[in-house]
């Protein structure tokens, strides 16, 4: 048991040593600060407790089809809320927003709501902070509007008021009466959700022949005790093939499943993957630190060799030397812990400011009881390792310890052995690090050089958005359609303007089942297609040569005549070695009015190249079919020009006002930043893995340099004599980077193994280069040799300047 005189003199040591302590606070400090703030993001999200009732009974359902997340489809949600054995208390919710209005109806701001069906505040457990929240007969047909507020929106609109219950807000062109508020910090389906409406569904959409088509709809329910997420989607999935519209859509393939996940897979989404990723990147900076710790610790032991060596022979005991080099370590580790704690709410901002933390989590992300304690154990474990690593370098003979004058030989080898095995696993795990940063790096630049299908250099989007309130003359909302178009060909640098319904690398897709030619029915479901409708200047504007036919003329847009034009993909796919031109299909038709439309036979006029719709990234192969018809709300509008697309962004924008100054637009960006936002994530995450890998490197350096100066500083009597007896400065050199890369060069073989176990785990990341991919293999050999070169400088250069008369009188 270590005494309070002994803390004291371990405190006074340390004092002494400031350049060493401030140096172990500081590195382990910054690797425990970002291994606590990765942490505390993968723990919030995967495993914090949610603030919901029986929380860990709660599951989503929903769709998966033809490889893309599709909500519930209403019709099914009355079946599997009644035969289902699994799931239990199945309540429906959709997100939206709304256009808050004051008494004349114009536009006061855009307001994040939910619809949800009156059952699903009981099911999360949610009791109201003032009035009552939805009872079944606020979501009948004909019921009288009314609204829940959140906790922020009561606060600023009615400054807390109790009166606030019972007064009417104007919400898109409705009078809606407040009956609830919801309590502060209240959280579903996100954060940001400041209204919430009452759902219910009309007869026409619960029809079950309407069961294929999917939109915004998605379902909560609770778990049955003896059910898993696995058993509960098997059987949902058989209940919803069951639906007759389902089979029609899809037939009796796999190409739709039900899916049952956790509750909180609403708020983790995609970022699980990263965040795993980034965690093993910080553990191995973090083990890279420990190493140069450890070295730190084996240069402070082999200077106080001899003084230990007199402590053990005057009586120390064995137990006693390690509990003082236990202290010794465990102070700066306690302190680089406080640092690290302190410094995890900057680690926590830099994540979301680069967007890997998802917004609008019900559960607090932050430092909590979980964060805490991995800090202070691996604290601890470095503390003992660092210990170990000096204990070890105290074993010899105790009388050469202390016969011995200097401390340059005694112990020189074993220190050599124990400081070199460490930086090979320094460079070891710096090499692995950066071959996984390496590849990832390498895919990005692979997604972002690809062909898109179009000329993305000056080319302008603008989202169309709402040009007119909700429920205005649909004639109002075309002529501020048309006139947007036509004054937007006239401003300057325009050369071409044009409107589709799913531009590229846009959220708004829309897959449609279609019967190509020759199409027998058969029972593996009719395939689907992107279906997207443009007027007659989309793919002058887009930058698209046909390649063969023509585009949509203006009559053909206006009337919604059956052409089409399809990509290359769909003539590959169903048209090999036929004319396209004339070909004819049917493909469905979205619903109109809620009424489902029969499926439409289309005559094929042209032949565009296969475009990017989704991602850069996407791993789908659908098809795409052009429809024409006039732009409309929410479609998009493309912009050729001759200027810099960032410059049009203001003018465009004040011209959308100017026409439609109650409308909602939406957003406008240059393409290449469209196409750059589908990658955000990806190229985000790359970034802060290329800052770990450089902090790795640098650490790695000054671990070979400490290790190299070392050698050169036991050796300085062997150079002296060599010098005396005639050796050429130049063979020194040599002989000491030689030394350093070869240590470089083991830490590469070592890192072989580890390399190939980090590409494993992000083989799914990959695109357009393999894992051994010999570019990135090359560079970062290349890059550590370099590297290892600028370290061994230094001291190769001190070896050669060595004076052989300094030199021998020392010794």
């Amino acid at each position: 048991m270590i005494t309070m005189p002994e803390l004291r003199f371990s405190v006074r040591r340390l004092l002494r040593a400031p350049g060493y302590a401030l140096t172990v606070v500081l590195l382990l400090g910054l690797a425990l600060a970002a291994n606590g703030g990765v942490f505390s993001v993968l723990y919030g999200l995967l495993y914090k407790p949610l603030p919901f009732a029986g929380a860990d009974g709660l599951v989503t359902v929903g769709a998966r089809f033809l490889g893309i997340d599709g909500g519930l489809s209403v019709p099914m949600i009355e079946p599997i809320a009644r035969d289902s054995r699994a799931v239990s208390d199945l309540t429906a919710f959709e997100q939206a927003y709304v256009s808050l209005e004051d008494e004349t109806g114009a536009r006061q701001a855009t307001l994040r709501a939910a619809r949800v069906e009156p059952a699903l505040f009981g099911l999360l457990g949610t009791t109201p902070a003032l009035g009552r929240l939805f009872v079944a007969d606020d979501a009948r047909e004909g019921a009288a509007p009314v609204v829940v507020l959140g906790w922020d929106t009561w606060q600023q609109r009615y400054a807390g008021a109790e009166d606030a219950i019972g007064k009417t807000v104007r919400l898109d062109g409705q009078d809606r009466r407040i009956v609830g508020v919801l309590p502060r910090g209240y959280a579903f389906p996100e954060r940001a959700t400041r209204l919430w409406l009452p759902l219910g569904f009309t007869a026409a959409q619960r029809a079950p022949e309407r069961s294929g088509s999917f939109g915004t709809t998605y379902a909560i329910a609770r778990l049955a005790a003896d059910a898993t997420p696995q058993t509960a989607t098997e059987e949902v999935t058989t209940l919803a093939r069951a639906m007759p519209g389902l089979a029609e859509a899809f037939g009796q393939g796999d190409a739709f499943a039900m899916e049952v996940k956790p509750l909180r897979s609403i708020w983790v989404g995609d970022s699980a993957p990263a965040l795993r990723l980034m965690l093993l990147a910080v553990a191995l900076v973090l083990l890279v630190t420990a190493a140069n710790l450890c070295n730190l610790a084996i240069a402070r032991a082999l200077a106080r060799r001899q003084e230990l060596a007199v402590q053990a022979a005057l009586g120390a005991g064995a137990g006693r030397q390690a509990g003082q080099a236990f202290v010794e370590a465990l102070l700066p580790c306690a302190a680089a812990a406080a640092v690290g704690i302190g410094l995890q709410p900057v680690v926590l901002g830099l994540l979301r400011r680069f967007e890997l933390v998802p917004d609008g989590t019900p559960q607090t992300i932050g430092l909590d009881a979980a964060t805490l304690a991995l800090t202070i154990a691996l604290a601890l474990l470095v503390a003992s390792a660092m210990t170990l690593a000096s204990l070890w370098l105290r074993r010899g003979d105790l009388h050469a310890a202390i016969r011995s004058s200097s401390t340059r030989q005694t112990g020189s080898r074993a220190a050599q052995r124990a400081r070199q095995v460490l930086i090979v696993g320094q460079i070891a795990l710096t090499a692995a690090l950066l071959v996984g940063v390496g590849l990832l790096v390498r895919s990005s630049q692979r997604l972002l050089a690809q062909d898109v299908g179009f000329d993305r250099t000056n080319l302008l989007y603008a989202g169309l958005g709402r040009p007119a309130p909700a429920g205005s003359d649909p004639a109002l909302t075309r002529a501020r359609l048309d006139a947007l178009l036509a004054r937007a060909r006239g401003l300057p640098g325009v050369v071409a303007v044009g409107a589709g319904s799913q531009v590229p690398f846009g959220e708004n897709m829309n897959l449609s089942n279609f019967a190509p030619p020759g199409y027998d029915g058969a029972e593996d479901g009719q395939p689907a297609a992107y279906q997207s409708y443009v007027d007659d200047g989309y793919f002058a504007a887009l930058g698209v040569t046909l390649r063969q036919g023509r585009a949509f003329t203006g009559e053909e847009v206006r009337n919604r005549l059956p052409v089409a034009i399809v990509d290359e993909r769909f003539v590959a796919r169903y048209l090999s070695g036929s004319d396209p031109i004339g070909a004819r299909f049917r493909i469905g038709q979205p619903p109109q009015d809620g009424v489902e439309q029969p499926m439409r036979e289309l005559t094929i006029v042209g032949v565009v190249p296969t475009a990017k719709q989704r991602a850069l990234d996407e791993n789908t192969d659908y098809p795409t079919i052009h429809q024409p018809r006039a732009a409309a709300a929410g479609s998009g509008m493309v912009v050729r020009t001759t200027v810099p697309p960032q410059t049009l962004v203001a003018p465009l924008g004040a011209l959308y006002d100017e026409i439609a100054p109650d409308g909602a637009r939406g957003q406008i960006v240059a393409m290449d930043g469209r196409i750059a936002e589908s990658l955000v994530e990806r190229t985000r995450l790359n970034a802060l893995l290329q800052l770990l890998g450089i902090s790795a490197l640098v650490l790695a350096c000054v671990g070979l340099y400490a290790v190299l100066a070392y050698a050169v500083r036991m050796r300085q009597g062997e150079f002296g004599v060599r010098m005396a007896l005639g050796a050429d400065t130049g063979r020194i050199v040599r002989g000491v980077l030689g030394q350093g890369l070869a240590l470089v060069g083991a830490g590469l073989l070592v890192g072989g193994p580890l390399a190939y176990a980090a590409t494993r785990l992000i083989a799914g990341q990959l695109f357009g280069v393999g894992p051994f991919d010999p570019v990135t293999l090359a560079g970062v050999a290349a890059l550590l040799a370099i590297t290892g070169v600028a370290a061994c400088y230094l001291p190769a250069r001190r070896a050669a300047g060595t004076d052989p008369v300094v030199a021998l009188r020392q010794e």
